[in-house]
């Protein structure tokens, strides 16, 4: 249901996000990958992508939402070196949230993937916002509210049902099953 939901092939339910985002961040970069974080993502996040760096993974901060800071950080590293942009979706402190569409942009043209938590824009932002209806329908996340694709557009997606749905559950956004697969080994 949360599949059909989000307009994905498959998606892999966690416990929680923190053990989500824990259990799979390290797994993504690998040995030698980039991490490139906002400074203002969640806390949960942080301690993740700490994790990736104590199993070799390099962890870079930029300015919160600051397109150039984190161009420029991402122009030091090869195309073909694995590079993943953490942000927020909504952020928890703020309530602000990414111009998904330059972020995409911007991973596009660096080779890199965009790594969301949007624990805290899953169930209240959706698609088709209007001004009858600002946050959108369905609050299926933040990717649809864009109207963004979430493979085509190199989007991890993670999110939580704690929040909006007031149940102890995260999940994963999975490309095909082969993907799930290989998060669950």
């Amino acid at each position: 249901e949360l599949a059909k939901l989000l307009g994905v092939p498959d998606v892999l339910v966690f416990p929680s996000v923190t053990l989500l985002q824990i259990g799979v961040l390290p797994l993504l970069t690998g040995s030698n990958g980039v991490i490139l974080g906002d400074i203002a993502a969640h806390r949960c996040i942080y301690e993740a992508c700490c994790l990736a760096q104590q199993k070799g993974s390099q962890f870079i901060q930029y300015r919160h939402n600051d397109l150039n800071d984190l161009a420029e950080k991402l122009a030091k590293y090869p195309l073909e070196q694995v590079k993943i942009i953490v942000i927020d979706g909504v952020y928890s402190m703020s309530a602000d949230f990414p111009d998904l569409p330059a972020y995409v942009r911007l991973a596009k043209e660096y080779n890199a993937f965009i790594y969301m938590d949007d624990a805290h824009g899953s169930g209240i932002l959706g698609e088709n916002p209007s001004s009858d209806m600002p946050y959108g329908y369905k609050g299926n996340g933040m990717v649809n509210y864009f109207d963004l694709q979430f493979a085509e557009d190199n989007i991890i997606y993670v999110a939580g049902l704690s929040k909006a749905y007031s149940s102890y559950a995260a999940f994963l956004t999975c490309g095909d099953r082969q993907i799930k697969t290989n998060f669950r080994n």
